[in-house]
């Protein structure tokens, strides 16, 4: 056998070493990468959770009611608060058309400026 063969062989046999180091130092390494995706995926699944459960309770309308009436100091509406629109001119008046189109076109509430 030749020296020249040899010496091949041989930086063949380093190439193959050198590559399968690099392989399993990549798959190590993907798979670290992979275990830490999938803790981060563990992680937002059990704060869905959690949201989901909050959503839950803050979306019942006791609960609703009860924050409204405690924190913002809110009282249940009396029926004599709502109003139809159609009965509006009834309860405030007729309003005149001037007054409204000036309104409608971002003028006065009817104050003169002389």
């Amino acid at each position: 056998m030749s020296r020249r063969a040899f010496m091949v062989g041989l930086g063949v046999i380093a190439l193959l070493i050198f590559s399968l180091y690099r392989a399993k130092y990549g798959a190590a390494d993907s798979a670290e990468r992979i275990a830490g995706i999938e803790a981060e995926i563990e992680r937002a699944i059990d704060e869905r959770q959690i949201l989901l459960g909050e959503l839950s309770t803050l979306s019942r309308e006791d609960w609703v009611e009860d924050y409204a009436r405690n924190e913002l100091g809110m009282v249940t509406p009396r029926a004599e608060q709502f109003v139809r629109a159609e009965d509006l001119p009834h309860i405030f008046g007729a309003v005149d058309d001037a007054r409204e189109i000036s309104l409608a076109e971002g003028g006065s509430q009817g104050v003169r400026h002389d």
